[in-house]
Parts: C-alpha cells; sequence; structure tokens
C-alpha cells in the first residue's frame, strides 16, 4: 500500500469515529454496577427493568 492509500484510510476511519460520536445518544440511562446511571439530561424517566 502507498502512503496516500494509508492516510486516506485513517481519515475515513477518524471521520467515521466522528460520525459515530454525534449520532450516538448523549442523554440516557446506563446500566452501570447494577444500578441505573443517568448519563446528561434524558428527557425521560429511569427505567423500571432491572439492570444487569
Amino acid at each position: 500500500m502507498s502512503k496516500k492509500s494509508i492516510y486516506i484510510i485513517i481519515v475515513v476511519l477518524i471521520l467515521v469515529f466522528f460520525i459515530l460520536r454525534l449520532l450516538s445518544p448523549e442523554d440516557t440511562w446506563i446500566c452501570l454496577k447494577g444500578e441505573w446511571v443517568k448519563h446528561g439530561n434524558p428527557s425521560f424517566e429511569k427505567p423500571m427493568t432491572p439492570c444487569q
């Protein structure tokens, strides 16, 4: 592979990472050590389902 190909692959991977980061939910509930933990400012109540 040429250096140009490697640079293009790296740039594409970085772009994919940032796109996925922007699309991931920031305001949600996360299961941490068996308990629901608020992440950001979710617009819905804590889930009633057990957290495992």
